[in-house]
C-alpha cells in the first residue's frame, strides 16, 4: 500500500511530526478524507475553516514535491468520485495542479496509467492548460484524452 511519508505531511502542513500520529499516511486514507472535505465544502463560504481542510493544503504540496506520490492519491480520489461533478472538481483541482507544478516529470507516468485508468483519461478532459496549450506536453495530454467523452460534453462518469 502506498503512503505519504509522515515527515512529508509535517512538512506540507507546518507541522513537527511529532504533531502527527505515528506512521505515514496511506494514499487511500488520504483520498477518502480529501473526499470528505469537498464532499463537506461544496458551496461552503469558508472551506477553510473546515477540520478537514489540511488535505487541500496536503495535495498541494504533493503536486510540486512529491508528484508520483499526488498521482497515487488522484487515482485513489478518482476511485471514489461519485458523480461527473466530482470527477470535474479533481480534474481542475489536483490534477490541473499536479500537471501545473510537476507536468514534465509526471506526463511518462500518465501516459503508462491512462490505457487501463478510463477515468483518468476522462479527467484529463476537465484540465486546463493553463498557459501551457500548444507545448509538447499539453499535445501528450490531449492525446491521452483524444475521443473520450468528456465532462464539457455532460459524458457519465465512467
Amino acid at each position: 500500500m502506498t503512503a505519504i511519508p509522515r515527515d512529508l505531511v509535517a512538512e506540507a502542513l507546518g507541522l513537527s511530526p511529532d504533531a502527527l500520529p505515528p506512521g505515514d499516511l496511506p494514499v487511500a486514507r488520504f483520498a477518502e478524507r480529501w473526499m470528505g472535505w469537498l464532499r463537506a465544502t461544496q458551496g461552503d463560504a469558508a472551506p477553510e475553516q473546515h477540520p478537514e481542510f489540511w488535505t487541500f493544503a496536503l495535495y498541494g504540496a504533493l503536486a510540486s514535491r512529491a508528484p508520483d506520490l499526488c498521482l497515487d492519491a488522484v487515482l485513489a480520489s478518482l476511485a471514489l468520485a461519485a458523480s461527473p461533478d466530482e470527477a470535474a472538481l479533481i480534474a481542475a483541482g489536483p490534477l490541473e495542479d499536479l500537471i501545473a507544478a510537476s507536468g514534465p516529470a509526471i506526463i511518462d507516468r500518465l501516459e503508462a496509467e491512462a490505457p487501463a485508468q478510463l477515468r483518468l483519461r476522462y479527467a484529463l478532459t476537465g484540465v486546463w492548460a493553463e498557459g501551457s496549450a500548444g507545448t509538447p506536453l499539453w499535445r501528450r495530454i490531449e492525446a491521452l484524452r483524444a475521443g473520450i467523452p468528456g465532462l464539457d460534453d455532460g459524458a457519465p462518469l465512467p
